[in-house]
């Protein structure tokens, strides 16, 4: 199978709390422990990256390439309509040292941000949306 890391971009955008809504139903039921691929980060954008405009939500999924779907990932969590995109990173991304990864803290629950994308942990955008401070 092998190791992959994937954007879930889904649309129409505001569709994206479903994903999050989705990933803490997954995580309640205990379903990370055992699947392949979880949820890690949520990456807004602030330039574009191809065809995803700036100022849209992806959720940064990482683990078992064979799991990057939505039922690999949401464990059967995920119901809505919205359109599904997975996109592999290496599709966008040059590697850790591509310099719009640079000033991005991937191991840290604290936002961090640099001049192409702001990175939310998903448990805190997780939190942060429940709080009513997500747009």
């Amino acid at each position: 199978m092998g190791y992959q890391e994937s954007w879930f971009y889904i649309e129409p955008q505001h569709k994206f709390k479903k994903l999050i809504q989705a990933y803490e139903k997954a995580e309640q039921s205990g379903y990370y422990e055992v699947a392949g691929a979880e949820p890690h980060s949520v990456i807004v954008l602030k330039q574009p990256f191809g065809d995803i405009p700036a100022g849209k939500k992806l959720l940064w999924v990482c683990g078992d390439r064979g799991f990057h779907c939505a039922a690999g990932v949401f464990g059967g969590e995920l119901k809505c309509s919205g359109r599904l995109r997975v996109i592999p990173v290496e599709a966008v991304l040059n590697g850790t040292d591509d310099p719009r990864m640079k000033g991005l803290d991937f191991d840290s629950p604290s936002p961090s941000e640099n001049a192409y994308m702001k990175r939310y942990s998903v448990a805190n955008y997780a939190h942060r949306m429940r709080a009513g401070l997500a747009r």
